[in-house]
């Protein structure tokens, strides 16, 4: 045989070693298709777009402890219970909510009252729904809150209040973004309100029971004034807010909502002028059918 021939075992060994350059390269090709794919995985479970789409009910208990003249004790406090049924409207920009049921009491220097709410049980109201923020028009019949009490209080109002605004985007863990949003509270016995600015930063997101959700922390800070068609709150005060909720991304639900607030400023009351600081606590939250 010549030295230049090539045998069967030649043939043999070389396509082993092609056979292996092969599988190597195919396993670093699987290899980058598979980090690829992880990576976008990853970033899909990173990240999330909040859109509203609310429906269900939600449960709201507030509560607002009044602390006039520099006490360090409460001297007065108003407790409320609220469910509402969200549902969808005709236009798909609309939301109807109704107050299913309601408790509210007030209490002052030891005495403890019921307020009469029967007559707002079963009220309907139209809610706005761009897909970022919910809207109210109409607020519907309020509650009166007593002689000295500059102004009813309307449930939908509060509710519409609370809700954020959401980004326009996706989000991820540890973004950040602002939004100004009209606040307006019963500070003592006087409306007041401002134009709120909030910081919100998402904390996390976690995947629960196949639900996408946006656990957010935000902060916000106004100075206000005598609320619109009220005179009961005079001067300037401020509000400041400290929330965290959390947001079903898929479903585009608020899940639910930690509210503690601090306002203060003056109130115009029979005695006279009296500076009112007042700690308000609210839960907000999604319940079972």
């Amino acid at each position: 045989m010549s030295q230049g021939a090539v045998t069967f075992r030649d043939i043999c060994v070389n396509a082993a070693r092609q056979r292996r350059l092969n599988l190597r390269r195919m396993k670093t090709i699987t290899s980058m298709l598979v980090l690829i794919l992880l990576g976008t995985n990853l970033v899909a479970a990173e990240q999330s777009t909040l859109r509203y789409n609310l429906s269900g009910k939600l449960q709201l208990n507030m509560e607002q402890d009044i602390y006039p003249g520099g006490r360090t004790e409460p001297l007065a406090g108003r407790r409320f219970e609220m469910t509402f049924a969200i549902s969808e409207a005709p236009d798909d920009k609309q939301l109807h909510a109704e107050l299913t049921a309601i408790k509210g009491s007030y209490n002052a220097h030891g005495m403890n009252q019921r307020l009469s709410v029967n007559h707002l049980t079963g009220q309907q109201v139209t809610l706005g729904n761009d897909g970022l923020a919910i809207s109210l028009e109409d607020p519907g019949r309020g509650l009166g809150l007593g002689p000295i009490t500059d102004g009813d209080l309307h449930p939908s109002a509060l509710l519409v209040d609370l809700l954020p605004v959401l980004p326009d985007g996706p989000v991820s863990t540890g973004m950040s973004w602002q939004t100004h949003q009209p606040a307006r509270s019963l500070e003592g016995w006087a409306w007041a309100e401002g134009d709120m600015l909030y910081t919100h930063e998402v904390t996390a997101i976690s995947d629960e029971d196949g639900r996408s959700v946006v656990h957010v922390r935000s902060h916000g800070n106004t100075a206000t004034g005598a609320a619109a068609g009220t005179a009961g709150f005079v001067g300037e005060g401020n509000i400041e807010r400290r929330i965290e909720w959390t947001f079903d991304a898929k479903a585009g639900q608020l899940l639910s909502l930690s509210l503690e607030q601090e306002g203060t400023g003056i109130n115009q009351l029979p005695q006279g002028q009296v500076d009112v600081r007042q700690v308000t606590r609210v839960e907000l939250g999604a319940t079972s059918p």
